[in-house]
């Protein structure tokens, strides 16, 4: 038992990499979106935190991650990451049936789990992290979205699709942040 928590890796992340500067870029749109559209109307407190305040939090985390790099970036990114779950928790609550929102719950807990635990060196490798991010991107884009909005009967006006577009930039972001992580065995 002892072995399978014993730190495994060492993770940081190269903010020179190409990939890190766009997850940056990609989240800084994210929370642009969220701001433009949820104070564009008048919104209630609830909205005002779930919606917009801890996904902004989480963006404003993530990206002072990336500034810092190297082994600094990890509290700020587990924290973006928590506020995130945080966030896709609660909007599930508010937005699913009750099987939906529970299989999302549990989805979003084992997806900061298994963030956290790579980040910590505790999972030998970073690998998890592409698919753990690019298969919701994916499915997200081509099954959601192109029911929803690209494909829905009457038409999304294009102004009601800037929360999709701003949670795609988020999990676009965590992928590209994926290919920015430098990792190193330990012993």
């Amino acid at each position: 038992m002892r072995k399978l928590f014993q730190k495994r890796t060492e993770i940081s992340l190269r903010r020179d990499h190409p990939a890190a500067l766009a997850a940056s870029l990609i989240m800084a749109a994210a929370g642009f979106l969220r701001l433009w559209y949820f104070l564009s109307g008048e919104i209630d407190w609830f909205v005002l935190i779930v919606r917009l305040f801890l996904p902004c939090a989480a963006v404003v985390l993530f990206i002072a991650g990336n500034i810092t790099g190297g082994e600094r970036f990890k509290p700020f990114s587990i924290g973006a990451v928590a506020l995130g779950v945080a966030f896709f928790i609660i909007k599930a609550q508010t937005d699913f049936s009750l099987l939906h929102r529970s299989l999302c719950t549990i989805l979003y807990v084992t997806v900061l789990a298994v963030y956290t635990l790579t980040v910590l060196g505790y999972l030998p490798t970073k690998k998890l992290l592409i698919p753990l991010f690019g298969l919701p991107l994916l499915y997200h884009i081509v099954v959601e979205d192109t029911q929803y909005y690209f494909f829905a009967n009457p038409p999304v006006p294009v102004w009601e699709w800037i929360p999709e577009i701003s949670v795609l930039c988020i999990m676009g972001a965590l992928f590209c942040q994926s290919f920015a992580m430098k990792q190193e065995k330990i012993g």
